[in-house]
């Protein structure tokens, strides 16, 4: 399954440790971008979470000849 399509299918928001398994690096990493605002955290009672939505559209601008997201949630409420 492809990361936009994981994304896509979250409808809670994510906890550091499981962007840096879906991206591939360390939480430690994860933990830098965000602090950086490189990547789009918020914060809920000092945790750092990533809104799914909010990591879908970051990964689009990062990468713009990828398949829209609303394509997926179209496709997985067709099933």
């Amino acid at each position: 399954m492809k990361l936009l399509e994981q994304l896509a299918n979250r409808s809670s928001a994510l906890k550091v440790h499981e962007v840096a398994e879906m991206f591939g690096v360390t939480p430690q990493h994860i933990y830098k971008m965000a602090a950086s605002g490189q990547l789009p955290s918020f914060r809920v009672a000092g945790a750092v979470r990533f809104d799914p939505q909010d990591l879908a559209n970051w990964l689009m601008k990062k990468s713009p000849t990828s398949v829209p997201v609303e394509r997926f949630r179209k496709a997985e409420s067709a099933r």
